[in-house]
């Protein structure tokens, strides 16, 4: 028996996805047994055309190294000890005149216009690098590839790719190297819902995961444009969306100075958005088997 379905599964379905997602088992359970099919689908609004589109995902870190990244508030006070502190000896006889930029070595406290004679402490020396470093993103990962689906048991899922980075800068001439800790993670779905906050970086969809119930993984569920509901409302509509993920990191770096070790949360932030992907409907093709066996 085949048959076309709009997506709307009965409460009690479960699929699972293979092949790139273009086919798949539901199981379905009801007071006669447990009724098992594979689908597979066209897609609903441009037959024809690829499934998936342009996208930056898992294998392409175009969006990961180019994300925006921004200092905690904190850190501009330190910009211009950063940079002076990239040189190991300031120009001239003035310690506190180097280009356009007011050096001190360390910076003074508030309300002090002279250099103290210490050395500078490990919360000075991550909020200087923090204003020098360009984090990359902890590297978005979607699926299914370039497109989403609007059908009730079918999720778009996420995860990320890279939750820890290191960066080395060179302060007073000596090497500070900061290791970047993701915190937390806000996701942007694009389509006017609340967002999602998480402290896990969720986790990839492999063979034998629920992707409706698995609690390793991230998921949302878009729902068609333009109030459609069906078939019968006439074309799917054409509509894309985009995801955005701001990823708060903490910082940890140990002091060249002094070897203490210390952490500041939230120290960066980094904000990475997708390539704009498509929604679409599956068109599921549901063949039972054991019935056409039976000849029905």
């Amino acid at each position: 028996m085949a048959f076309a379905d709009n997506g709307n599964s009965g409460p009690g379905e479960s699929c699972s996805f293979g092949a790139g997602d273009r086919q798949g088992m539901c199981a379905s359970a009801s007071n006669k047994g447990i009724n098992a099919g594979i689908w597979s689908y066209e897609n609903s609004s441009n037959p024809g055309l690829p499934a998936s589109g342009p996208i930056t995902t898992a294998g392409d870190d175009t969006t990961r190294q180019s994300n925006e990244a921004a200092p905690a508030s904190e850190a501009g006070a330190y910009f211009d000890f950063a940079h002076c502190a990239l040189e190991s000896n300031p120009f001239g006889d003035d310690p506190f005149t180097h280009g356009s930029w007011v050096c001190a070595y360390p910076p003074p406290e508030p309300g002090q216009d002279s250099p103290q004679d210490r050395p500078p402490t490990t919360r000075e020396l991550l909020l200087a690098a923090a204003t020098l470093i360009h984090p990359d993103g902890a590297g978005l990962r979607k699926r299914p590839e370039g497109v989403s689906y609007t059908n009730r048991r079918i999720p778009t899922l996420v995860n990320v790719t890279h939750p820890t980075q290191t960066h080395t800068v060179i302060l007073l001439g000596r090497e500070v190297t900061v290791t970047l800790t993701a915190q937390e993670y806000t996701w942007d779905w694009g389509d006017d819902t609340p967002g999602t906050v998480t402290s896990s970086p969720g986790a990839p969809w492999v063979t034998g995961m629920d992707p409706n119930t698995d609690p390793a993984l991230i998921r949302h569920y878009y729902t068609a444009p333009e109030g459609w509901k069906s078939f019968l409302d006439g074309p799917y509509p054409r509509a894309t969306r985009t995801i955005t993920l701001t990823t708060t990191w903490a910082g940890t770096a140990t002091n060249p100075f002094t070897g203490e070790t210390q952490t500041i949360n939230g120290l960066v932030t980094t904000t990475e958005t997708t390539d704009p992907f498509r929604l679409d409907h599956l068109i599921i093709n549901n063949t039972d088997t054991a019935e056409e066996k039976q000849g029905h």
